[in-house]
Order: structure tokens, then C-alpha cells, then sequence
């Protein structure tokens, strides 16, 4: 049998049709979207995922935009 499956319009996730209206309740209230990666996030941990996730990947991208330092080794 296959099973039907419903968008949900908070997170955009496909929902087996027989729990979306349980999942939709939960997910409007309990989950929201980064702004920055659009990816689902529970709105309690959404401060954590910024510093963590896009802090470090922030500081990543401004140490790879710095100018490389070439040392060389005398033998």
C-alpha cells in the first residue's frame, strides 16, 4: 500500500498524509525556519544554530578570503 504524503507549509517536508495534521500543529508551533540556510530548526535552539553553525562557518569564510603566507624553509 502506498501511503499518501502532504507539504507542510512550515517546514516543507514531505508528511505521510495519516500524521500531518499531528506534524503541522507541532511544527507551527514549536519550529521555524533559518533565515539564513532554510533549514527547519526548533525555534528554542534557533540562537545556538546561528552562533554555531553560521558564526563558524562565517569565520571559516574570512580566514579562506586572507591572503595565503608563504613560508619558505632553508635546507
Amino acid at each position: 500500500m502506498e501511503a499518501d504524503f502532504q507539504v507542510c507549509r512550515n517546514c516543507k517536508r514531505n508528511v505521510a498524509s495519516l500524521h500531518f495534521m499531528l506534524h503541522e500543529a507541532h511544527c507551527l508551533r514549536f519550529i521555524v525556519l533559518c533565515p539564513e540556510c532554510e533549514e527547519p530548526i526548533p525555534e528554542s535552539k534557533m540562537k545556538e544554530h546561528m552562533e554555531v553553525v553560521h558564526q563558524q562557518g562565517r569565520e571559516l569564510y574570512h580566514l579562506l578570503e586572507e591572503k595565503p603566507v608563504v613560508i619558505f624553509a632553508n635546507k
